[in-house]
């Protein structure tokens, strides 16, 4: 917790006042040039997204309380992949290609449930919880079939907390490496003890990286959600840090008490007090709203109890789906009026956003605008297209599509 102590969140909040106040750029901070707007329209790029990007990166898919059971499992369209994650008898939670290995049907078609064994539908070649092929029909049909050699083709899994990540790629860094200073950023908070209380979706006509830089940046707050969350934060007032591997970290500083999700200061329950429900969170809880985006996807509005988990997921190259996991902690109190207060304040302020972003990619694609810039709040969008650079290796992002490489000032936990 070295990069978000008290004292130091202070002083880069005083220092973020004075610049405002001064209204002058950093001066120790670089220029960033500005970003080739075809990234977000251009076909080529979404390719190149697909086939270097989501291949190499962590993707987080859910909550291990989800599979409790042996059994239990869920399915996904990851790149446009079929995967099914699923707890074996073991107890372990796996991941597979959702295809049966005889003639590549899809084999766990609903999205989820518990099942004791995987079948396909159109065969009946059956596999264990564990993706071993356990049976086949009419076996002597086949000249020498090895059954050990047909289970289902794994994917990498692997957790933190009770967080499920997958990644397609198996030379990829483990987990915890490839999320750098998150752990030590979230060692205050109970991950083991995380259960989903509510999960929706909703598609949006716009590049899947228009909605990430959308959470990326509070430049807008004041204007997109003068009556929401800008009555809740001081978006001017911000601590930004830029962490290595893409990710970022942000604490804003609060009008008021914080006490229990996004927008807690209209809700604050008369039975709770402030030392009470931040008590187990870091202090800097207590006056700043904490935000972290895990490269390339994920965002995670830190709060007591119930906070969201916002994951934004390509479907082509002008569309993409935002999926919203509201956790709660394992015995966070039940509260039923606060929960779906913030439930409902989350909503206005997310429809907020949708609205201003309506038509973007619209505009984006048709000549109207050549190149995007940056100011210095929107630094986090910078350190990702870069890290986006970097990871699909620049040597295949054609020039005029590829970003400008800054040595950016990253801290270090």
């Amino acid at each position: 917790m070295t990069l978000e102590t008290p004292e130091r969140i202070q002083s880069m909040w005083e220092a973020a006042s004075t610049q405002m106040r001064e209204r002058r750029h950093p001066d120790d901070f670089p220029a960033l040039p500005d970003i080739p707007a075809a990234r977000y329209t251009s076909e080529a790029f979404y390719e190149l997204e697909k086939k270097h990007l989501w291949s190499r990166t962590w993707l987080f898919v859910g909550l291990a309380h989800e599979f409790e059971e042996q059994g239990s499992y869920r399915t996904y369209t990851l790149n446009e992949a079929p995967v099914v994650v699923m707890r074996g008898r073991d107890g372990e939670i796996r991941a597979f290609h959702n295809v049966c290995q005889h003639r590549g049907s899809l084999l766990m078609k609903d999205e989820g449930g518990v099942a004791r064994n995987m079948r396909c539908l159109y065969h009946c070649w059956t596999y264990d919880l564990d993706g071993k092929l356990i049976f086949v029909p009419d076996e002597h049909y086949f000249s020498g079939l090895n059954k050990e050699e047909r289970g289902l083709k794994p994917i990498r899994c692997e957790q933190f907390g009770s967080l499920l990540f997958v990644n397609f790629d198996e030379q990829a860094a483990p987990l915890v490496e490839y999320l750098t200073d998150i752990p030590a950023l979230w060692s205050d908070i109970p991950l083991d003890d995380l259960r989903l209380f509510d999960r929706f979706s909703f598609e949006v006509d716009c590049n899947w990286k228009c909605l990430q830089d959308n959470f990326a940046e509070n430049y807008h707050a004041k204007y997109v959600h003068e009556n929401t969350i800008d009555k809740v934060i001081d978006s001017k007032t911000s601590a930004l840090q830029m962490l290595r591997g893409g990710h970022n970290a942000i604490v804003i500083k609060s009008r008021g008490t914080l006490t229990s999700g996004m927008g807690a200061a209209f809700f604050k329950s008369e039975d709770d007090s402030a030392e009470d429900q931040a008590s187990k969170l870091a202090e800097i809880s207590r006056s700043g709203q904490r935000s972290y985006n895990i490269f390339p996807n994920g965002t995670f509005p830190i709060a007591e109890y119930l906070f969201p988990i916002v994951m934004v997921w390509p479907i082509d190259a002008g569309r993409c789906k935002v999926e919203v996991s509201f956790v709660k902690t394992g015995d966070g109190p039940a509260n039923e009026k606060l929960d779906a207060d913030t439930l409902t304040f989350f909503k206005s302020f997310i429809g907020e956003d949708l609205d201003a972003l309506a038509g973007m990619h619209k505009a984006l694609a048709h000549g109207g605008i050549d190149s995007i810039p940056l100011c210095w709040s929107e630094q986090f969008i910078y350190n990702h297209e870069q890290h986006i650079d970097v990871v699909m290796g620049r040597e295949n992002v054609p020039q005029e599509l590829a970003v400008v490489a800054v040595d950016l000032p990253y801290a270090h936990a």
